[in-house]
């Protein structure tokens, strides 16, 4: 490596840090222009301009057993685009042994194409709520459709069966009559349980954007574009979905929500 960096060659390494190894990865930082952590990489590549290596074994203080070597041009190049790829999922080596040094929490921000995806992550959310459920359907065929597929189910089992508050905006505009009918029977079975967990409200205010947001016990928020808001299924009316645990984006979310909660309010009395 030190010769290589004398060649003025630059040297990238993407690893696995942990509290076990963390010692070690500070010592490679001194001899590598940039190292980066990945969770649960697997094996091992090394790429140049011209030749390309990999194993799928590697075992602590033991020498390579089985290696795959090409200085095939084809060959390098798909090694490299590997390479970037692994490197652009990567985070910074300092920010992650800032996590394990200080106990730090890590965010991100995940960008979700497919529907099923974007859906079966909204249900995981809603069963994992321990505290509070805050959602905004800006239309009110948004709330029709995660009705129809099972969300609402799972919005009633997380309000009973572990006393998860939750309130839900829903657009006054065109509110079709399925949806107002499942509003009421949703309140009605609430007030023969005496319960008051679950609170819904409708604003006026016209959004500029057609996004559903939902936010969960303030520390995860999901935020799903409406593509096509005349479909009738979740998957065709849904576009890209955003997914984080950034502090920041989601008190901008409840800011947000509050801010319509108590116009909600004022525009029922």
């Amino acid at each position: 490596y030190i010769d290589i960096r004398r060649r003025s060659g630059k040297i990238r390494a993407i690893t696995e840090i942990t509290k076990e190894n963390v010692n070690y990865c500070k010592e490679i930082m001194k001899i590598v222009d940039d190292l980066r952590h990945l969770d649960e990489m697997k094996g091992g590549i090394a790429v140049s301009e011209t030749e390309y290596m990999a194993t799928t074994i590697l075992q602590e203080a033991k020498p390579l057993t089985q290696v795959i070597y090409s200085n095939i041009k084809e060959i390098v190049e798909q090694g490299q685009y590997i390479f970037d790829i692994l490197w652009s999922k990567a985070i910074p080596a300092k920010q992650r042994i800032k996590e394990i040094e200080e106990g730090t929490k890590r965010e991100y921000i995940e960008t979700i194409q497919d529907a099923s995806e974007t859906q079966n992550l909204a249900n995981q959310l809603l069963k994992s709520a321990s505290e509070e459920i805050l959602i905004i359907f800006s239309t009110a065929n948004s709330f029709y459709r995660l009705a129809r597929e099972g969300s609402l189910q799972l919005l009633k089992e997380a309000a009973a069966e572990r006393s998860v508050k939750i309130r839900i905006l829903v657009s006054s505009k065109d509110v079709m009559k399925e949806v107002e009918g499942k509003l009421k029977e949703l309140k009605q079975q609430q007030k023969q349980k005496e319960q008051h967990l679950i609170d819904v409200l409708y604003f006026s205010k016209t959004l500029h954007t057609k996004i559903t947001t939902l936010i969960v016990d303030k520390a995860f928020s999901l935020s799903i574009e409406v593509k096509d808001d005349t479909k009738e299924t979740f998957s065709e009316a849904t576009g890209l979905a955003t997914y984080t645990n950034s502090e920041s984006t989601i008190l901008s979310y409840i800011s947000i929500f509050e801010t319509l909660w108590i116009q909600s309010e004022l525009y029922i009395h």
